[in-house]
């Protein structure tokens, strides 16, 4: 991926989240897109870069097998929101994911955006159980069906995404 790229796509994050998470998303999808298994999704707009979605793998320990992702950060520009640009992300990535045998995908995020493309609150642990205390912000995405029936006990995901601030919901609305 081109410098011009990453620049771009951490630009879409910083301007969709903020001010006050801005940055921080922005840096931890620099971080994301240095990791090898990192998946990134972009839609275009008058050739710029209008929204981005990234999928990096969740282990869940004793399933090692179970081909799974966590879906974060997600963003579009502001410029953009409201016009079908998280749609077109959204719809592409799992269109992308399935043939490449993804079983399942997970997001800790804004329970009346992610249920449109099929996501349901889950009981599934994150890496770090004891601070989602938003539960119906955890939701899975089977691409398998059946594929998270199974699924129990520790995950773990990639080092930038095993800090406990990304998993504590406590402070979110």
């Amino acid at each position: 991926m081109k410098q011009t790229d990453i620049d771009a796509i951490m630009e879409v994050h910083r301007l969709a989240f903020g001010e006050v998470e801005g940055a921080e998303i922005a840096q931890l999808a620099k971080d994301f897109l240095d990791h090898p298994d990192t998946i990134s999704i972009s839609a275009e707009r008058a050739g710029e870069i209008a929204g981005n979605v990234m999928f990096t793998p969740i282990i869940f320990k004793g399933h090692p097998a179970t081909k799974c992702y966590l879906l974060a950060p997600c963003g579009v520009s502001p410029e953009y929101q409201g016009r079908g640009v998280g749609k077109e992300i959204m719809e592409t990535s799992i269109r992308y994911l399935k043939p490449i045998g993804a079983d399942a995908v997970f997001v800790l995020g804004v329970p009346t955006f992610y249920p449109r493309y099929g996501f349901a609150q889950t009981d599934k642990q994150t890496p770090y159980p004891d601070l989602l205390t938003a539960t119906e912000a955890w939701m899975a995405l089977e691409l398998t069906p059946g594929a998270t029936k199974g699924l129990s006990g520790q995950t773990k995901a990639i080092p930038p995404f095993m800090q406990p601030h990304w998993w504590d919901t406590s402070g979110r609305g």
